[in-house]
């Protein structure tokens, strides 16, 4: 499990910097990753930038901060907080140039010190509500 959460210390290192190098140190080639953005699972670490490159895209200062981490066997879950700006367009949405801060609760599985899979499950709900695509309940 320390080897695990070691690497996934390297892992938000590659998300916060794209740095590719750390990336084909700690992700398997065959990594299979499911996201909200793609209807089918994506594959490899080329498909796993792309969603970095989205995210940076449109919020060129976007950065993920650890909230929590529980470690059992194979597998990592980390509680993340995910900030930006948004100034360029995001999934069909025109820039807002609005803050976001959003929390993602990430399931990764790995073998051999790599990442083999990942189920990312960030708020989008909040996301659409702080980028004023839907309202947001009034509390």
């Amino acid at each position: 499990m320390e080897q695990n959460k070691k690497v996934m210390e390297r892992f938000v290192e590659f998300i916060n910097t794209g740095n590719m190098e750390i990336g084909r140190e700690i992700i398997a080639p065959d990594v299979i990753f499911y996201a909200p953005t793609s209807p089918e699972p994506m594959t490899g670490l080329e498909g796993y930038a792309a969603v970095l490159d989205m995210m940076r895209g449109a919020m060129p200062d976007v950065h993920w901060t650890v909230e929590e981490t529980i470690a059992e066997g194979d597998k990592v879950m980390i509680r993340f907080t995910m900030s930006g700006t948004q100034t360029q367009p995001l999934m069909g949405i025109p820039a807002t140039g609005k803050p976001i801060r959003v929390t993602a609760m990430n399931i990764y599985e790995l073998r051999d010190g790599k990442i083999i899979r990942e189920h990312g499950l960030p708020d989008l709900f909040s996301l659409l509500g702080q980028l004023g695509v839907l309202p947001l309940p009034k509390m």
